[in-house]
């Protein structure tokens, strides 16, 4: 009885599985192990790991093991089977019972089949394309993938953090209690982030119930609910854009080139994920051609004349983009030269699950995706264009969805109504004949 150890793939630059060629009575097997290794560590003559390789006394200590486990299951063998040799067959059935490799498929299968496995597996189909969305039978939004990259990576962190581990059977409502105070005390997640995180929950086990994964159901219990709260944003009214567009900032290159693609945002309502990727869009006869990063819907903007004076400064171009973070603190440096941006304002927002008021200059609170709100708002109140034109420019489906980008403060409103009153008694008065109206006695 022989034992050699070769590798399956010698000649390939990546990790190799080892297998044994065993010889006995003019038979040549071969029997795969559970050890890898790269072809660089390996000693192809001595057959074993060369020293330089990581543990590698550890790696030829296990080989050793199995040449001995190998040569006790045949010799035990002949010893109860009156000196006969096992088969092929035979001899890879013992050697499978003496490494627990039956054992380690059903390992896997259980894995496979446990909440991690199932949820591995989602987000393995998700980016291979295999799982696409439900309604456009479209590949899933790289936003949407890392949705569910950020849920897992919250639930590993709260499975640490409470000791108690998270399986199918243990998502329930004891569950959702620790997991929301978690998220809301622990890791100051906003409560919108909550619901998110909640619904992709949901998601998940929906599937994993439609699949036969489980039987648990008490993720659709109406108390297994995904909180939301309308929180406040600040936008820019034009007069503050306008301002901010005509900022002398040609000693400041970067912040100069921060400000005017947010000036491009202000007048296209790109989200910044779209406005980012803007060298790529296509613009034909002044209508910028843009398939959304977010939707994968494709959005017609007609360019006004502040962008194409903004594309003719940078030679034909879109400005160039930065990451999200650094756009941002760019950003509040730039707004933070505006003098209409200065005035304080009163946002309220949720800090650890609380309703708390924040008092700021105002450009402490312009982002990236103000440009989008400030677009949205300022064409509504114009009153020009009617909101599905709007809408298709934005993106928004619903006239609800849309709504909720529109940020118009109670005083700005009750302003807006009094002067539409003002206009529609002057056009009354107008309509009316002067022989009809009422002289001074």
């Amino acid at each position: 009885m022989k034992v050699g150890f070769y590798l399956k793939r010698p000649n390939d630059n990546r990790v190799s599985v080892i297998y044994a060629q065993l010889n006995y009575n003019m038979t040549v097997f071969k029997y795969y192990l559970l050890e890898k290794i790269h072809p660089s560590d390996w000693n192809f003559k001595a057959q074993k790991a060369k020293p330089g390789a990581k543990e590698s006394l550890e790696f030829n200590q296990r080989l050793k093991e199995v040449s001995a486990k190998v040569n006790d299951a045949f010799y035990n063998y002949q010893n109860t089977h009156n000196g006969n040799s096992p088969t092929p067959e035979q001899f890879k059935y013992l050697l499978d019972e003496t490494f627990n490799k039956q054992s380690q498929v059903r390992i896997d299968r259980e894995i496979e089949r446990s909440f991690w496995g199932f949820f591995q597996n989602f987000i393995d189909r998700m980016e291979s394309g295999s799982r696409v969305h439900l309604t456009k039978n479209t590949p899933l939004a790289t936003s949407t993938i890392n949705n569910m990259r950020n849920l897992m990576n919250h639930l590993r962190d709260f499975q640490t953090f409470s000791h108690r581990a998270i399986e199918f059977d243990t998502i329930d409502m004891k569950f959702y209690y620790g997991f929301t105070d978690y998220l809301t005390k622990v890791k100051k997640v906003n409560i919108n982030s909550i619901g998110k995180l909640i619904t992709n929950t949901k998601v998940l086990m929906r599937e994993a119930l439609e699949l036969g994964y489980t039987n648990n159901t008490i993720f659709t219990h109406r108390k297994f609910r995904s909180a939301s709260a309308e929180t406040e944003a600040v936008y820019l009214t034009e007069k503050e854009i306008e301002e901010l567009r005509k900022l002398d900032l040609s000693d400041k290159k970067k912040l100069e080139r921060v400000r005017d693609l947010f000036i491009v945002g202000c007048y296209t309502g790109l989200r910044y994920s779209d406005l980012s990727k803007l060298a790529f869009a296509k613009v034909d006869d002044d209508i910028l051609e843009v398939t959304q990063t977010k939707t994968g819907d494709r959005v017609h903007i007609p360019l006004r004349i502040e962008v194409k004076d903004m594309v003719a400064k940078y030679d034909g171009e879109f400005p160039e983009a930065i990451s999200n973070q650094k756009f941002n603190d760019y950003l509040k440096d730039v707004c933070s030269e505006c003098e209409l941006l200065k005035k304080e304002v009163s946002i309220k927002t949720f800090v650890a699950g609380k309703r708390e008021t924040l008092t700021k200059p105002k450009y402490f609170f312009v982002k990236s995706h103000t440009a989008r709100r400030s677009f949205a708002t300022n064409e509504y109140l114009a009153r020009d264009l009617q909101t599905a034109e709007i809408r298709a420019i934005t993106g928004h489906k619903t006239d609800k969805s849309f709504y909720k980008y529109i940020r118009v403060t109670p005083r700005e409103n009750a302003e807006n109504v009094a002067k539409k009153w003002k206009e529609r008694e002057q056009k009354r008065l107008r309509m009316v004949p002067e022989n009809n109206q009422l002289k001074a006695v």
